[in-house]
C-alpha cells in the first residue's frame, strides 16, 4: 500500500537539504539503504521528508516514534545527569531507527523548538558517516526552517490548532483517494 504524502513535505527547501544528506552519504559510502529521513520538531510536527522517502512507510507513525524515542532519551539524560544527548537509537534485526537533534529554532510565541532528524535505515548503513552528514547540513536545515514562514507558523501551533490542521489534511487526503 502506498501512502499519500502532501507535496508540501517533500517539495520544500528543507526536503532539498535532506536529499543532499542522502545523496552525499551515497556518494561517500555506496553502502546500505536509507528508507527515509524526516525533519520534525520535538512534538513530532513534521517539517519535511526527503523526496525519495519510501512511500510504503507511514511517515506520521515514524515521526511519532522518533519524537517519543527522543523524549525517552531526554529523560534518561536527566536521570544520568549527562551534558547532552548524542543520539537515540533503536536497532532491530535488519533495521535501525536513529533520532538526532540538530539544534533549536527560536520562535516568537513559543520560545525555542528542538529540531530532530529521524532516520530509518538498514543494518548496512554506516551511521557514523550519516551523522557527520547531518552535522554538516544542520545549519543549512535550521536556516531553511527560519526562512520558511509556513513552517515557522506550524511550529508555533498549539495542540488544538495542530489537531484542526491535521483534520484538514486528512480531509484532503481522503478526497484524493
Amino acid at each position: 500500500m502506498t501512502i499519500y504524502v502532501p507535496k508540501a513535505l517533500y517539495e520544500n527547501e528543507i526536503a532539498q537539504v535532506l536529499d543532499e544528506v542522502r545523496y552525499n552519504y551515497g556518494m561517500l559510502t555506496r553502502k546500505g539503504y536509507i528508507y527515509g529521513l524526516i525533519a520534525i520538531d520535538q512534538d513530532a510536527k513534521i517539517i519535511a521528508i526527503d523526496s525519495r522517502f519510501d512511500r510504503k512507510l507511514n511517515y506520521w507513525d515514524l515521526s511519532s516514534i522518533g519524537a517519543a524515542l527522543y523524549g525517552v532519551a531526554r529523560q534518561a539524560q536527566d536521570f544520568f545527569e549527562t551534558d547532552s544527548l548524542v543520539r537515540a537509537t533503536l536497532i532491530y534485526k535488519d533495521l535501525q531507527l536513529y533520532v538526532k537533534s540538530i539544534g533549536d529554532v527560536i520562535l516568537a510565541k513559543k520560545g525555542k523548538r528542538e529540531i530532530l532528524i529521524v532516520l530509518l535505515v538498514d543494518n548496512e548503513v554506516n551511521i557514523g558517516v550519516l551523522i557527520l552528514q547531518m552535522r554538516k547540513f544542520s545549519v543549512k536545515i535550521k536556516q531553511a526552517i527560519t526562512r520558511s514562514q509556513t513552517i515557522m507558523e506550524k511550529l508555533q501551533m498549539s495542540e488544538q490548532e495542530l489537531k484542526e490542521h491535521l483534520k484538514d489534511l486528512k480531509k484532503k487526503v481522503f478526497e484524493l483517494a
